[in-house]
């Protein structure tokens, strides 16, 4: 029997990580809809999902997004050019530091937890203030298991072992699951805050086996004053900022939603669900193509580098864009299936899709985003995209002050979406301006297809969705409104797709023939 080439073995990661991924983030919806559903949209939840995000934001805007994507350009160049001791040497005082600074992190978020809370929700009741305070001093040692993880998934990837990784949220969000199967209310909210901690640190202990696997043998080391260190933290500097954005755009939302009740919590389900669509795709696609962009760039391939590149985005382009086209016509049944439940009635329901309406007009622009910006970070440029985060976020904040005067929270959404899509675009110009040769004309018709086929799509499904909509009800009914829908949006973009002759379709019938 033949051995798999290197294009099957990819195909075959690929489709395990989207699996892996898809399965996760529905474990993930399951684990937000039992959330609502035991503890409805008041005081709790609020406080729960403000003291869950206030470690997992603090932790993204002081070290987050630059831990695997400072180290792995790092730890490829070292690998290249100096071998695996000199590297392994590199990783433990990247661990040593990571260490470090999250236990700097949950010492500090725990004595002032009080002033994070204010900073996050400067409007709420002394009831819920407390509670949140609280549930934040609880959770925040997540923050020290999440560091070690995303640590060891860097390198992990680096090694080309990509299966595993993509497992470790599978892993969180049945623990928690777990939690409301086995115990439901009976620990109330602080059990569930204390599940919360555990869940984090089996992401990290199930990849203890495997780093073992590839020889890495960690020992502390705290000399510091490395030459590629300082490497990672010059490239870290800039690149933290970029990551910023989405923890920003949470914040300012959750300042302006605790003024009023339930809105919080309306406003991060929402959020959580259009992240979680869009995460499926551009983790799998970011997370397999980035080790392979900072080889090719190590190795000084730039045209590998450049059709890697080309090829996530139009691959992004052509599964997000009609995931976009379905969400804004079809987000209250989702919003129904994934939420109406328990204690959530109509009114919740209707106010999160609502917001999931909004936000989804931003999911292209978050898929391309991320790819983009990940090609920067592979090149070891990671100023461009931090500038770009910086106007983007102004954009975003100037956008939210104004939309929520008129609109509300659902302005809010909005001002998010119209960030997600400036911050792209900035990405796309000087990502043109840098490498005029890379993203040709025949790439941009082809996106260009694929926005055009699911805009048809979206036309086709809001029809279906008007005569079908209103003859089923209840959940059942919903499930059935997604499903007929759904399949009818599959026929139609299929269809577009042959028809304008969308290239990547076009090669696959073509290798199938």
């Amino acid at each position: 029997m033949k051995g798999k080439t290197s294009g099957q073995k990819m195909l075959l990661t690929a489709g395990f990580m989207a699996m892996a991924t898809l399965l996760s983030k529905v474990l993930g919806l399951v684990r937000d809809s039992l959330l609502t559903a035991y503890f409805g949209s008041g005081l709790e939840s609020d406080a729960f999902l403000t003291a869950s995000t206030i470690p997992t934001t603090l932790f993204d805007v002081i070290i987050g997004g630059v831990i695997s994507a400072a180290f792995i350009p790092v730890f490829n160049d070292i690998m290249s050019k100096k071998g695996k001791d000199e590297a392994m040497k590199f990783v433990n005082k990247f661990v040593t530091l990571i260490v470090c600074i999250t236990l700097f992190i949950v010492v500090g978020g725990i004595i002032f937890r009080d002033v994070l809370v204010n900073i996050q929700a400067p409007n709420y009741t002394a009831d819920k203030h407390n509670l949140a305070a609280q549930l934040t001093a609880i959770m925040f040692p997540m923050v020290i298991f999440t560091g070690l993880a995303f640590s060891f998934v860097g390198l992990l990837q680096s090694f080309g072992e990509y299966n595993i990784p993509s497992i470790i949220s599978l892993v969180s969000n049945l623990a928690i699951i777990l939690y409301y199967v086995v115990f439901g209310k009976k620990f109330g909210i602080y059990g569930l805050s204390v599940t919360m901690v555990i869940a984090w640190s089996l992401q990290f202990i199930i990849l203890i086996p495997w780093i073992k696997k590839f020889g890495v043998k960690y020992r502390p080391d705290f000399k510091f004053k490395d030459p590629y260190i300082k490497q990672m933290l010059l490239l870290a500097g800039p690149m933290l900022i970029s990551t910023w954005v989405q923890p920003l755009y949470s914040i300012v939302n959750q300042r302006f939603a605790s003024n009023i009740d339930s809105a919080v919590t309306y406003i991060q389900q929402s959020n959580r669900l259009y992240i979680i669509v869009v995460g499926v795709f551009s983790f799998v696609v970011t997370n397999l193509i980035f080790p392979k962009l900072a080889r090719a760039v190590a190795d000084g391939n730039d045209n590998e580098a450049k059709k890697l590149t080309v090829s996530s985005m139009r691959a992004i382009v052509l599964v997000i864009a009609p995931l976009m086209a379905g969400f804004i016509v079809l987000s209250k049944p989702i919003a129904s299936v994934i939420y109406g439940y328990g204690k959530m009635g109509a009114e919740d329901v209707e106010a999160i899709s609502t917001l999931l309406k909004f936000y989804s007009v931003g999911m292209l622009g978050l898929g391309l985003n991320e790819i983009l910006s990940k090609a920067f970070f592979s090149l070891q440029d990671s100023r461009t995209p931090m500038r770009n985060s910086v106007i983007s976020m102004v954009i975003n904040i100037l956008l939210a002050y104004v939309l929520y005067n008129v609109m509300a929270t659902n302005g809010l959404a909005l001002a998010a979406a119209g960030g997600s899509i400036v911050n792209a675009v900035l990405n796309w110009f000087c990502m043109h301006r840098k490498y005029p040769d890379m993203i040709k004309g025949r790439d941009i018709l082809n996106m260009i297809k694929a926005v055009i086929s699911a805009a048809v799509m979206g036309v086709g499904v809001f029809f279906v969705y008007g005569f079908v909509g209103a003859r089923f009800d209840g959940v059942v009914g919903n499930i059935l409104t997604c499903g007929i829908c759904g399949v009818t949006g599959v026929i139609i973009y299929g269809i577009m797709i042959f028809v304008t002759g969308e290239d990547d379709i076009k090669s696959i019938i073509k290798k199938k023939g």
